[in-house]
């Protein structure tokens, strides 16, 4: 190859290097305008925009306290949060930070606080452990009604923290006790903020704080209640009579089998 072209080809390298770091240097300098005049990036973008513009707000956050990284999801400008942290100050740093980002509106945290000590921290290289086998079969229940990908975690959260949050203290316990870890963890109703909670009391009550907190059609809640439910009752055969026996009335249908069901 002849030198002249040789020399053209560096000089096209050399030019796109120099404009890719010129683009970057510009939105580091109209950041730091924004930040030094207290002006705020513009609220009213689509979602994928901002469930971007949150990433990179955590981003240096994860890596400071040194946590797996936040998945993000956005829906109407509520911004919600899936993943693990060691502490609680941890969560409520993140869930303050998400919620001080231009265009989020209100942040629904199912941050499970309390990293195992097996559990390596990124720096470290973090191990995954395999879901145990209720939470595959869990997990199912949900994919079978048309809840997929990673709103399935979401969508059995829902469910299992709204009727759990329904049970006496000691009964939800009793219950849990049977259940795996990776299950269990699912059960804690998500901190909100800027969001009103739904507080279930009847059965429409329910089918509205599943359909809130999974973020489905009323219709589709009620199905995702039955077969989550359906699926919990088989993995705790000993615990149905007892949480029967201490549901409202209005709600047994949802957790009794059909042939009990039908009797009631």
């Amino acid at each position: 190859m002849k030198k002249k072209t040789l020399v053209a080809l560096a000089a096209v390298g050399l030019g796109t290097v120099a404009a890719n770091r010129a683009r970057r240097r510009r939105g580091e300098l109209k950041g730091q305008v924004y930040r030094l005049s207290g002006r705020r990036p513009d609220p009213d973008v689509d979602h994928n925009v901002l469930a971007d513009r949150i990433r990179s707000t955590l981003g240096p956050i994860e890596a400071r306290l040194d946590l797996p990284r936040i998945h993000v999801m956005v829906e109407d400008h509520v911004a919600l949060l899936h993943g693990d942290v060691a502490t609680e100050a941890d969560a409520a740093e993140i869930e303050a930070a998400v919620a001080a980002v231009s265009g989020v509106e209100g942040v629904e945290s199912y941050l499970h606080v309390g990293l195992l000590p097996s559990d390596t921290r990124p720096s470290e290289g973090r191990r995954r452990r395999p879901p145990s086998a209720a939470m595959r079969r869990l997990l199912e229940a949900t994919e079978a009604i048309g809840v997929t990908g990673v709103h399935r975690p979401r969508a059995l959260c829902a469910v299992l923290s709204a009727f759990t949050d329904e049970l006496p203290a000691e009964h939800a316990r009793q219950l849990l006790a049977h259940l795996p870890e990776d299950v269990r963890q699912l059960t804690a109703l998500p901190r909100r903020l800027g969001i009103p909670a739904v507080r279930a009391r009847t059965a429409p009550d329910l089918t509205c704080a599943v359909a809130q907190l999974a973020g489905v059609p009323d219709d589709r809640a009620q199905a995702l209640i039955l077969a989550v439910l359906n699926e919990v009752r088989s993995l705790v055969p000993e615990e149905v009579a007892d949480v029967a026996a201490v549901l409202p009335v209005d709600l047994r249908p949802y957790w009794l089998p059909d042939e009990a069901r039908d009797r009631a």
